[in-house]
């Protein structure tokens, strides 16, 4: 047979072409991940350095503000004063060229002025700023003039000047004063005539005591301004030179402020990034790699714009691993193309001996063929004999066994001894009785023992064999009696077979059954029956027996915040601590959720006391690590007793259950016995729920209304809408023994839902008749409950409402409780900015009595802020109470938000809040809740307040 080679085989071509196909997939992919990794980074330095140009913009307008507080807090200041005051701002604040106070003057203001600064100030004069020159300001009609300058020995110039003819300011006022915010000038020219690179922030200044919520009446308040010169450049420069951001070669860093997108500020690095294109990476290896990114915010009216650009960087720099990964590919294709190769070359030569080999080997073979036709012929028939002979075996017992006339085995085959683990000479010449003494006991052995004297056969013999190796197995044995030629008893003979997997599958089953499959702990059905064994055990001693329910306090916050598999383990560690802390004749068991239940019978030599339960409770209490965080949970306990005196025992755990809501209420974390007058609340909180769930189809809910008065005027300016029920036969339900109930159950959703419309219908009907006198529409106020807070159509539901009902947005008050705010604050920001977008108020209910963060009312949109009931009480007399109430109020005015004060009740109460600058208040001293009829016809009569009468400020102790 002729050899056939070729040049170069399919198998190394398609490992070469396979190879390089590898190789080009490994290079992409390393390139794709290195692009991402600049990708990643790029945008975190570019990020880094615009929030960074932002936080200094605002530090700017902290310091202003810091600076315009001087003013309003200390009417009279001085030059000197200012200057020191100014001093550590400017240096901590370098990029600050100047802080100034500009004050309106009239012509006979300024001729006074002028007087006082002539001793210090020779000549001095109020001057205009013309053509870049300071001349004297001809005669005005009014001037806004610059009284004091911060640093003034380097800008003895600018003081007195009247900045109002500059083209900046009018513009820049006119949005100060239309917003009540601070604003910033356009960019203007400062050190370089011919480049505007400075801004002047302004923050107004109001007549004390003047109302400033409307810009007109801001422009009637507006006495003045403070101002801060900032030099973009000096600004941003500083600030990425403080926060080590100027040392990235690769970045280019643009900065434009205003409209026109003026340039402030370039790290200067264009003419390398014209130096760096040789090293671009060709366009089928860029991966649209971004180059730069552009971030555009406003500040005060001023627009800014950061750019950031990735300068060009050499290819290998940044792609090491491709290259490796590439170069080494094709190696490698190039060396295993070789290899194989070879191995077909060698394969091929191998082939054709072996195709000599094989034609030998066939002749040799065609005279064997009738050899092993007959062989196999043989064989077929032993295996088909041998088959049958296994399917025998198969469907036969594991074993056989024989006995003799007196019951003793004297043959068992082997397979018996290998599965019990048992010796041979321990059962040959015995019965079952001698090998087990016990058998006999037992109602199975006697039973089985009575048929062997009957010579009765017998089948499904169960008994349990333990072994040497300390298992215990179990073995089922079916035998017949044997009679020889005569008719005489022979013995048995019988088979047995290993049921030990069946009996612990059996176990396992019962096992489940009774038990909870994650704690292992007993379960309801295991529970009843040891219950009633506690019961009888009771009885007949005539001990007490304890049955305790245990419900976890923090469990829901575990499963939500971790998961469930956290959850489970909580679960597990808890009712191995229960186990622990108790007795081994006590039972725990595990009732559903988180609900486990102890059974405590008392014994002859330990009587039970509530030092038991301290100790569960301490136990459950120790600290333990789920998920790599340390919890402690705590636990509420309630405890029936059982006094084996004939007290029906059937609704033990009912009663243990009714005990344990009794300590949740108490505050958690305590146990409770069960007394009767638990049961009547029981039944009253069930008849309660079960009236409330249809008091509002029966139409029972009605709303009343009370007035909130404004202080300056005496009128009603708003209302609260406040739910009431009248049940047939439970007369007027307080609100305080059915809303947290309705909370609970979430009926509060519906019956929230329904004040909400109705409310705003009424106050939509009352704005009507009132619009049609000439009077201004009245707000109305309604509280959300958590619940209501937490569903996910909340702000639609609201639109909702307000557009079927047709009330103005802004004449709806939304008043929320602190509590509402604990949970996640993020998700509460922006579904308080959604209800804001709406065009409702958003108020704080009883302010100071939650938890009060103030960073609450900086993040959060609040219109109004409701001084709680508690802290008006004792105003007049308690001064500790007046502190606060005085500094609620201040802080509401600093916020520019409305403060309204509930609860009160007498004319002292009034006047304080009067003197304090209190906006509204609500209380009995004008008028208790009333009904839609009564309220209607209190607003037809114009029923007021005395107006405020100009009085002189209290002392904080008054």
């Amino acid at each position: 047979m002729a050899r056939r080679f070729t040049p170069v085989s399919l198998a190394a071509a398609v490992t070469l072409a396979a190879g390089l196909c590898v190789t080009g997939a490994l290079f992409l992919a390393v390139a794709a991940l290195e692009y991402g990794k600049l990708t990643e980074s790029f945008q975190q330095r570019a990020s880094l350095r615009v929030a960074a140009i932002r936080r200094g913009l605002d530090d700017a307008v902290e310091a202003l503000t810091v600076a315009n507080q001087l003013f309003r807090t200390m009417p009279d200041v001085t030059q000197q004063q200012f200057g020191d005051f100014a001093k550590p701002l400017l240096q901590r604040h370098p990029f600050i060229m100047s802080l100034s106070h500009q004050h309106w003057m009239t012509h006979e203001e300024r001729l006074a002025f002028e007087a006082r600064m002539a001793p210090g100030h020779p000549g001095f004069t109020v001057t205009d700023l013309r053509a870049g020159r300071v001349v004297p300001a001809p005669v005005r009609e009014r001037y806004l003039v610059t009284e004091m300058f911060a640093p003034l020995p380097a800008h003895h110039g600018s003081l007195g000047l009247d900045v109002w003819p500059l083209s900046a300011t009018p513009p820049t006022a006119e949005r100060m004063l239309h917003t009540g915010k601070p604003a910033a000038t356009p960019l203007v020219s400062v050190l370089q005539p011919a480049r505007r690179d400075s801004f002047v922030l302004l923050v107004p200044l109001y007549r004390p005591g003047m109302p400033a919520d409307t810009p007109q009446q801001r422009r009637a308040a507006w006495i003045g301004d403070t101002a801060a010169l900032v030099r973009a450049p000096h600004l941003v420069h500083t600030i990425l030179q403080d926060g080590g951001l100027l040392d990235d070669p690769n970045l280019l860093l643009r900065v434009y402020a205003g409209d026109d997108a003026d340039l402030v500020y370039t790290t200067g690095a264009e003419a390398d990034a014209d130096d760096r294109r040789w090293f671009e990476a060709p366009p089928w290896l860029a991966f649209h790699h971004p180059q730069h990114v552009a971030k555009r915010f406003d500040l005060l009216g001023q627009s800014w714009q950061v750019r950031v650009d990735a300068l060009p960087r050499p290819f290998l720099a940044d792609h090491a691993g491709s290259l490796i990964a590439l170069v080494g590919g094709l190696l490698f294709s190039l060396l295993a193309a070789a290899l194989v190769h070879t191995l077909e070359q060698r394969s091929r030569r191998v082939q054709w001996l072996v195709d000599e080999r094989t034609a030998d080997l066939q002749r040799s073979n065609a005279r064997l063929n009738d050899d092993v036709a007959a062989r196999k012929r043989t064989e077929r028939a032993l295996q088909e004999s041998e088959h049958r002979f296994r399917r025998l075996l198969a469907l036969s017992s594991d074993w056989y066994w024989e006995q003799d006339a007196n019951f003793c085995f004297t043959h068992i085959t082997d397979g018996f001894f290998e599965k019990a683990h048992v010796q041979r000479k321990d059962y040959i010449g015995r019965t079952r009785w001698q090998i087990r003494p016990d058998f006999l006991e037992s109602k199975t052995g006697r039973e089985h023992h009575a048929l062997l004297q009957a010579r009765l056969p017998f089948a499904g013999l169960e008994h349990e064999i333990t072994g040497e190796d300390g298992l215990t197995r179990w073995f089922q044995s079916t035998g017949e009696p044997v009679y020889d030629a005569q008719g005489d008893f022979r013995g048995y003979r019988g088979t047995g077979s290993d049921i030990t997997e069946r009996k612990l599958t059996e176990q396992r089953i019962r096992h489940i059954a009774h038990h909870d499959a994650l704690t292992g702990l007993p379960n309801r059905i295991l529970l009843q029956d040891r219950l009633a064994q506690a019961i009888a055990y009771a009885n007949r001693g005539g001990r007490r027996m304890w049955v305790l329910l245990i419900d976890l306090d923090r469990f829901k916050f575990v499963n939500d915040t971790l998961g469930h598999k956290a959850g489970d383990q909580l679960l597990r560690t808890i009712a191995g601590r229960l186990r622990a802390s108790v007795r081994e004749t006590d039972t725990v068991a595990r009732l559903s959720g988180d609900e486990f239940v102890a059974i405590l019978s008392e014994h002859a030599d330990e009587a039970l006391a509530p030092d038991v339960i301290d100790r569960i409770m301490a136990a459950l209490a120790q600290p333990m690590t789920l998920e790599g965080k340390e919890f402690c949970v705590t636990c509420s306990i309630g405890v029936a007793a059982y006094a084996a005196d004939g007290t029906p025992a059937e609704h033990l755990i009912e009663h243990a259950d009714i005990a344990m809501y009794a300590a949740k209420k108490l505050g958690r974390n305590r146990w409770q016995f069960y007394h009767g007058a638990m049961n009547e609340e029981t039944r009253e909180r069930l008849r309660i729920e079960g009236a409330l769930r249809n008091a509002l189809e029966r139409g029972e809910f009605v709303l009343h209304y009370q007035p909130q008065v404004d202080l300056a005027s005496g009128h009603i300016v708003g209302m609260e809408a406040l739910l009431r029920w009248r049940h047939p036969e439970l007369g007027v339900v307080p609100p305080q023994r059915f809303i947290g109930l309705a909370e609970e159950t979430g009926l509060i959703v519906p019956i929230g839902a329904w004040v909400l419309r109705t409310a705003c219908a009424q106050a939509r009907a009352w704005n009507t008749m009132r619009e049609a006198d000439g009077l201004a529409p009245l707000r109305v106020a309604v509280n959300l409950s958590a619940r209501q807070f937490a569903q996910p159509d909340l702000v639609a539901s609201i639109a909702a409402v307000l557009d079927g009902t047709g009330l103005p947005a802004a004449c709806l008050d939304l008043e929320l409780t602190e509590s509402l705010f604990v949970d996640d604050v993020a998700q509460a920001v922006d579904l308080l900015h959604a209800l804001k977008a709406l065009g409702v108020a958003l108020s704080i209910d009883d302010f100071g009595t939650g938890y009060s963060s103030f960073s609450y009312l900086r993040t959060f949109p609040i219109d109004v802020l409701k001084i709680d009931r508690s802290f008006v009480a004792d105003i007049a007399s308690d001064a500790d109470e007046a502190a606060i109430v005085v500094s609620i109020i201040a802080l509401a005015r600093n916020l520019k938000l409305r403060v309204i004060a509930e609860g009160v009740e007498s004319t002292a109460q009034l006047d304080f809040l009067r003197a304090h600058g209190c906006d509204e208040m609500q209380g009995y001293h004008f008028s208790r809740p009333v009904p839609a009829e009564e309220f209607e016809r209190m607003i037809r009569s114009g029923h007021a307040c005395a107006p405020e009468q100009e009085p002189e400020p209290l002392p904080l102790s008054a």
